[in-house]
């Protein structure tokens, strides 16, 4: 975050994987299954340019979606969608309210959007492994892609971990504008307490996609490192979500 934590440009601390990837089959997303299929075929279209291949397949799938519940509407409301929030990544990730300001009184189009975010963060969450023994384990990067690398304001969330790095807990504890984000750290520790967990992994995304750490970010880090120290914490990393780049403060050893 621009106003909370930390990134950089050293290679090594860098990861890049698929976020949601269009092929001639359909949407693919950060753990490589299928999400959506296309329905129609586009290979015939190979000569356009490759961004307004993927605006034709986003479109094409989205309405195949929206049909299931509002066939008249679909193709209508699909273009308004991806007219509004750009990507179906983005439309996934939107409120409500922000959904109803598009789409308007079509209810059944809101709740099987609104559906199927929760259906494909779930199956990111049944990937997760077992036993969290790295902060940059690729499935733990896969869910955190999956469910904050569209979303657009700054979203602080924390894994909390027991004495064996099992997952006890993992709590979205403070959301912004695009570029900054207040979080109290004491709100962290309170709630790690709460949960007598033994180790914290910080997460926030970069809606710009900027890796690169403001001070603030460093910053707020240590003094999370410090208060873990005294109260026994472990902090094992500070992940940063960038669309689907990633950057880890233990990897640019700045913890």
């Amino acid at each position: 975050m621009s106003s909370l934590t930390a990134n950089n440009g050293a290679d090594r601390a860098f990861g890049k994987t698929d976020g949601c990837v269009n092929t001639p089959a359909g949407i693919f997303h950060n753990a490589g299954r299928l999400f959506l299929s296309l329905a129609d075929n586009v290979s015939d279209r190979s000569l356009l340019p490759s961004a307004e291949i993927e605006d034709i397949r986003d479109r094409s799938i989205l309405a195949e979606l929206i049909k299931s519940v509002a066939p008249e509407k679909a193709v209508v409301l699909s273009d308004a969608l991806l007219t509004e929030f750009g990507s179906i990544g983005r439309i996934l990730s939107e409120s409500e309210e922000a959904l109803r300001r598009v789409l308007g009184s079509h209810d059944a189009v809101i709740n099987l959007l609104m559906a199927a975010e929760k259906l494909f963060t779930a199956q990111l969450q049944n990937g997760l492994p077992k036993k969290l023994v790295s902060a940059t384990d690729s499935k733990l990067i896969n869910y955190l892609q999956g469910s904050m690398g569209s979303l657009a304001n700054e979203t602080m969330r924390v894994l909390f971990l027991d004495n064996a790095n099992h997952l006890l807990k993992d709590e979205e504890l403070g959301t912004g504008s695009p570029n900054k984000i207040i979080v109290p750290p004491r709100s962290i520790l309170k709630r790690a307490l709460e949960l007598n967990a033994c180790a914290i992994i910080l997460v926030h995304n970069h809606p710009a996609g900027d890796l690169k750490p403001s001070q603030s970010d460093i910053k707020f880090t240590m003094l999370i490192k410090t208060i873990c120290r005294e109260l026994e914490i472990k902090l094992h990393d500070h992940i940063i979500i960038a669309g689907n780049q990633w950057s880890s403060f233990r990897k640019m050893r700045l913890l």
